[in-house]
Parts: structure tokens; C-alpha cells; sequence
């Protein structure tokens, strides 16, 4: 670091005389003699000033900790991770609603090769002191029926007998057009050996997970919607929302970092499963007398929660009236809302997210709410919470009763009938 000073010390100096120079010559000998003294001490002070600057700066540079680009690192991957389980989670609960299903894993793998952006070594060396990631596919999630063997941070090697591959990168020629980076990390090659593993299981074969240490383990798995819904938080299109028929969906990724509660993270892998769903079944709920693509509400929940058929007579006068929707995007909308409350949650929770999107004008491409589908979803949203209503007060006279019945005295023994005899 001595040497830029030096140099720029003597840049300094050279200019300083080029400049005092024509001054001296056009000044009396008697003023330039006044002058001499204080231009010198000046001088001095300005040269001697140069190498603490420098030092100054170059301490600031080493003390320099990266805690802010750490902590922007940490929050995206929990974020990601967040978002994958709440896939997990809707995947099972809308088992009912998809053509295809398979087995689905009480786990979740993240590894660096999962980041969707090309990364500086640096970056890529504060993302993994911020996540403990490296470039092996880690235990980031588990659920309970998962193996107790799969602790967090623990690397998988290979699933069903097949290693799981190190990243690979892809071309985007698209990205010429839009001024971004051609080249992206790929995890497709994860997902080939993932989703072999889930119709192997779906098949009958156990899920089989090796560890690091050799061990082999057995994953129980769970029925749910074939293929998968994802979304990187490093990713090379994080505005953009896209689908490879029932295989994959991707959300965008800046919809995933705005969302905050595990009723928002849910309603997005909702909103992307809607793609994947069963035609036959969407048309069921769908179906109402003169509307083609009307929405029938309750629909959902009457196949995904038990006893619900019941409830619904209670508000059919609210509940079962049309809603009429102008794409596939609408319908998307509330078939979220509805999956969302099927797993116990608020049906609002992708309203509040999009409109909090639209209020920071963020770019997430099909996602985010124009003001018919906002409607729409508040309307649709309105009716469900009176379904589960209907729900909660049902449950209470069930309770009321049975605690009622508990207090009822018993008859005198009298009054008993008498036990017949041979």
C-alpha cells in the first residue's frame, strides 16, 4: 500500500510547484519572499497530510467485517429454505386436487450449486460463513416423520443409489435482450435424481438416502402433487415466474423474499402447484351452470378436509355462489386461498402479500394482483373465513354438547334395566 502513496504524494507536489511557479516570477522578489514561507508551510502540510489519509482508509478497508452482506445472505437462504418446506407441506395437502401424484420427501437438500446466479468468490465465501453451505447437498429441513439419522447440516451423497451431482451451469440466450448474465448455475441435474427417487417410491421402493458417513437411510415418504414448485434466492431472473409442464414451476424469486409468514410462503407454492393440479379436478370446482370459468368456492376445502360437506350447508347461500375469474392466473389466486385455509391457515395472506409488492412496485411476473383479481380474492377470501366459521362453531356445540352429556347425573340404579337371567 506505500507505494500508490508515494506516488501520489509526488503527483501532488509536482502540481503544487507547476502552479506556485508562474506565481513566484510575476511577484516582486520582496512579496515573493513574503509568500515563500507560508506557500512552503502549506506544502508541507498537505504532503504530510497524503499517507494518513491513505492510512486512514486502508484500516477502514481491513476493519471492514462484510457483517451487512453476511446477514443479507443469511436471511435470503432462510427465506429459500422457508419457502421449499411451505412446497412440501402444499404438495401433501392438495394430494386431492393433481392429476399426477408421487411420494414426496419429509426433507429438504440445499447446496451452493442451488444459487441461480453466477456469484464472485468472494460472495460465494460470505454465503457460506453466513449458511454453513458449501457445495454438498445439506439437511437444511426436516420434517418429523424424517429419518432421526438426517440431522440439519448433514450431507446427502446419493438418493436411491444415485450420486447427487455437483452444479452445472446453463446459457440463457434470452438474457442477451434483457442486459443480464448469460450464464446461470443449474440445479437440474439434482432434480433428475430427486424425482426418479419419488416415482421409485411411488412405485413401492422405499426412499433410500446415503449420508457421508456411508450410512444408508430409509426416508418415509408422503403422497402428494408430482413435480415441484421452486424458487432460488440468488437467481438470475428474479422477476420472472415460469412452468415446464407438470415438472417444475418457479416462483419468482423476488415474491419469495417478500413474503413473511408461513401462510404467505405457503400461498406462493400454492399459487404454483395450481399449474401442476389436476384438470379433471380444477374443472370439478370450476363447474357452475351457465359460467364456464367460474369458481365455485368451498369446493377445495370440501375435498381436502373431512366433514366439510356439512359446513357448507350452513353458508351455501354465501359460499356456494359463483365467482367469475378472467384467467388462469385468477384462478390460481383462489385455488391458493383455498389450499392455504385447508392447511389451517388465513386465505388473505397472498392478498396482503401482493399488495404490499405492488405498493414497493416490485417485478414479479404473475404473481402480483391487478385491482379485478384483487377483487376477486378478497370476495373469494370473505366467503372462505365463513365457511371456517362455520367450521369453528360447529366444533363448539359438537364440544358443548359432549361436555353437556358428561354432566347429565346417571339414573337411580332403580331405573336401570334389569339384566336378563337364564
Amino acid at each position: 500500500m506505500n507505494q500508490p502513496r508515494q506516488t501520489l504524494r509526488h503527483i501532488a507536489a509536482r502540481a503544487v510547484l507547476a502552479l506556485a511557479a508562474p506565481l513566484a516570477a510575476h511577484l516582486a522578489a520582496p512579496r515573493a519572499a513574503s509568500l515563500a514561507a507560508p506557500l512552503a508551510a502549506s506544502l508541507a502540510a498537505f504532503l504530510a497530510f497524503l499517507p494518513v489519509a491513505g492510512s486512514v482508509h486502508a484500516q477502514a478497508a481491513a476493519a471492514y467485517d462484510y457483517a451487512f452482506e453476511r446477514d443479507l445472505f443469511k436471511t435470503r437462504f432462510e427465506h429459500e429454505v422457508e419457502f421449499r418446506a411451505a412446497a412440501i407441506h402444499v404438495a401433501w395437502g392438495a394430494e386431492a386436487l393433481c392429476d399426477q401424484t408421487t411420494q414426496v420427501e419429509p426433507f429438504v437438500l440445499l447446496s451452493q450449486h442451488a444459487i441461480r446466479r453466477r456469484m464472485s468468490s468472494k460472495d460465494i465465501e460470505l454465503f457460506r460463513q453466513a449458511t454453513g453451505m458449501d457445495d454438498k447437498w445439506r439437511v437444511v429441513w426436516t420434517d418429523e416423520a424424517a429419518p432421526e439419522e438426517m440431522k440439519l447440516g448433514s450431507a446427502v451423497t446419493a438418493i436411491n443409489g444415485r450420486k447427487l451431482p455437483g452444479g452445472g451451469t446453463k446459457f440463457e440466450f434470452g438474457a442477451l435482450f434483457r442486459g443480464g448474465s448469460v450464464v446461470s448455475n443449474d440445479d437440474g441435474g439434482f432434480w433428475d435424481v430427486m424425482l426418479k427417487a419419488r416415482a421409485e417410491a411411488a412405485k413401492g421402493t422405499p426412499m433410500t438416502v446415503t449420508l457421508e458417513s456411508g450410512e444408508t437411510v430409509v426416508a418415509e415418504t408422503q403422497t402428494g402433487c408430482a413435480g415441484s414448485v421452486t424458487a432460488s434466492s440468488f437467481d438470475s431472473e428474479p422477476d420472472a415466474f415460469w412452468r415446464q409442464g407438470t415438472v417444475r414451476a418457479k416462483i419468482p424469486a423476488n415474491a419469495m423474499l417478500e413474503a413473511n409468514t408461513r401462510d404467505e410462503f405457503r400461498w406462493l407454492a400454492a399459487f404454483g402447484t395450481y399449474f401442476q393440479a389436476s384438470k379433471s379436478a380444477i374443472e370439478k370446482v370450476q363447474q357452475a351452470e351457465g359460467v364456464s370459468n367460474g369458481f365455485v368456492v368451498g369446493k377445495i376445502l370440501t375435498m381436502t378436509l373431512p366433514g366439510m360437506g356439512m359446513l357448507l350447508t350452513a353458508v351455501e347461500a354465501q359460499a356456494e355462489k359463483t365467482i367469475v375469474v378472467d384467467s388462469i392466473v385468477g384462478n390460481a389466486d383462489l385455488f391458493a386461498n383455498e389450499v392455504v385455509a385447508s392447511l389451517g391457515g388465513d386465505p388473505t395472506a397472498g392478498m396482503r402479500l401482493s399488495e404490499r409488492m405492488a405498493g414497493k412496485q416490485m417485478k414479479v411476473d404473475a404473481v402480483l394482483m391487478g385491482a379485478f383479481r384483487l377483487s376477486n380474492a378478497a370476495e373469494h377470501a370473505r366467503r372462505i373465513k365463513l365457511i371456517q366459521q362455520a367450521q369453528a362453531d360447529e366444533e363448539k356445540r359438537q364440544t358443548l354438547a359432549q361436555e353437556e352429556a358428561q354432566r347429565q347425573p346417571l339414573p337411580p340404579p332403580s331405573q336401570l334395566p334389569a339384566l336378563v337371567t337364564r
